[in-house]
């Protein structure tokens, strides 16, 4: 069997699309007064399509062999934080969907109902998830920093685009 180099170049592109679409919604909501709460759910609503689309065609393609920290404990820390990122993800854009029925944004968006109500204990938690991503995003960006200026394994290109070899 042979194993590619790199991601499938359709993972690559779904990967910084979701990386834009996170930290775009993610900071656009943090300031309210600045930001209209519809382009929040836009991105929220393109965000879910990505992520889902992301997932089937990871399993889907073939993928690059684990990249091997050269530590047990470090390697099953990459992938727990692997499996944090795509549960956190889906974790605040259910509760976020959550909110939005709860308060009719759905409507309100597409010009058809008004806001109603507030979100109760569920805003917090969606706010939490957010933290806890950025937390995880942190960690995961640490990680890949590490593997490419550390152990010098190339890390990087695997998740870019360029001449592939075995997708």
């Amino acid at each position: 069997m042979n194993t590619p180099k790199r991601y499938h170049p359709m993972l690559v592109t779904l990967h910084w699309l979701t990386v834009v679409l996170i930290l775009g919604a993610g900071f656009l909501a943090e300031d309210e007064s600045r930001s209209p709460l519809d382009i929040h759910i836009v991105l929220g609503a393109v965000l879910l399509a990505v992520l889902i689309v992301r997932v089937i065609v990871r399993f889907a393609t073939k993928r690059p062999a684990w990249a091997d920290s050269g530590h047990p404990l470090l390697n099953m820390l990459g992938e727990l934080v692997h499996f944090g990122l795509y549960f956190m993800s889906f974790f605040i854009l259910i509760m976020g969907g959550w909110i939005a029925l709860r308060r009719n944004l759905f409507a309100a968006v597409l010009g058809t109902g008004a806001v109603g109500g507030r979100p109760g204990i569920i805003g917090p938690i969606h706010h939490l998830g957010w933290i806890l991503l950025l937390m995880l995003l942190a960690v995961h960006v640490g990680a890949a920093l590490y593997h490419q200026f550390l152990l010098r394994d190339n890390l990087f290109s695997r998740m870019w685009f360029g001449k592939s070899q075995n997708i």
